[in-house]
């Protein structure tokens, strides 16, 4: 395309100072013929690029310019070229980044062009959790053409209940979150915000539509998701922990620890708070054999309901005919 082979001729006057005609169509696979009418629409676009005769002449930039686009300092230039595992891959635009940043790199002066490359050598960002599941690239890629486009979208979606419900919405932007992926839409004239994950199938209708006025997809996230994590439920538990567990324990859930260091036995406090407590107990009842529960008693009651019922389905006795803190595993 024509206004990629403009951005290169740039980067390559900006990385070299000058260079002739036949050199510049010879890198960009063009004749001098193209060259030189694209030196032409550059310089009527307001780009003070200009020829000069002559054996040491050539095609250059000027030298202002030149500066223009070379003076990064050393937190810019990490800052860009920091290694990461590309989220914008998911939505199709991974190799677009990686070509920008490859064009940007060889504009570089050689020692920025260093400093970029040991950035990428000493830090590597990676947003996804462990072993969570990739995002649904198909949705992404159907949702991204929506919003691009500012077009409808019509959405099979299945919500936290497991409920299937079919809707048409505007998109107005993508988030990700961690490695998972959300639409922010209008959904009858409503903002909502969807799950891509959740999404089964989705389509982009030929139907257009018009963006709110002034909406900025930044600060309706952050605004968002403030309010939605100030709704959801918390019922925090006091546990004692192993020390070979202390990593699964506090991984997932929000947690504060509640001393300076382990004690003499190794084991440290924690306060682990999960959303409710039918979704502590089974957690719990789990890690029975690496926690201890402080507080609150109710956690007590419940877990050992689950292990009496455990044991009562599993060996066929009735609660009365075995004791709890007797009892041993026959397998």
């Amino acid at each position: 395309m024509k206004s990629g082979r403009l951005l290169n001729l740039l980067l390559l006057l900006q990385a070299h100072g000058a260079l002739t005609a036949s050199a510049l169509a010879e890198r960009l696979e063009v004749s001098e013929r193209t060259i030189h009418r694209d030196v032409d629409a550059l310089s009527s676009a307001g780009i003070p690029v200009y020829a000069e005769r002559g054996s040491s002449g050539g095609i250059r930039l000027s030298d202002g310019y030149r500066r223009a686009l070379t003076q990064f300092g050393e937190d810019e230039i990490r800052a860009l070229f920091i290694a990461s595992a590309n989220p914008l891959a998911d939505i199709g635009l991974g190799e677009g980044l990686v070509k920008a940043l490859e064009k940007l790199a060889g504009a570089l002066p050689p020692p920025q062009r260093r400093a970029a490359e040991r950035s990428r050598s000493l830090i590597f960002f990676d947003p996804r959790r462990w072993r969570q599941a990739l995002a649904p690239v198909e949705h992404l890629a159907v949702l991204r053409r929506a919003v691009w486009d500012d077009r409808r979208a019509h959405l099979e979606y299945r919500d936290r209940n497991g409920k299937i419900t079919e809707r048409v919405v505007d998109p107005l932007g993508l988030i990700a979150k961690a490695g998972v992926w959300y639409v922010a839409a209008l959904y009858r004239d409503e903002m909502r915000v969807f799950r891509c994950d959740r999404i089964r199938r989705a389509a982009v209708l030929h139907e257009t539509f018009e963006r709110p006025a002034g909406f900025n997809l930044a600060e309706f996230w952050q605004s968002w998701s403030e309010r939605f994590e100030a709704s959801l439920p918390k019922y925090p538990v006091r546990l004692r922990v192993a020390p070979q567990a202390i990593d699964d324990v506090t991984s997932y859930w929000e947690a504060e620890y509640l001393d300076e260091g382990a004690g003499a036995d190794g084991w440290t406090e924690v306060r682990v708070v999960f959303p409710s407590l039918e979704t502590a107990v089974p957690h719990l009842v789990a890690w029975a054999h690496m926690t201890r529960v402080v507080e609150p008693a109710e956690v007590h009651e419940r877990m050992i309901a689950c292990a009496r019922a455990l044991l009562e389905r599993e060996t066929g006795l009735e609660p009365a005919t075995y004791s709890l803190g007797s009892y041993r595993s026959t397998n």
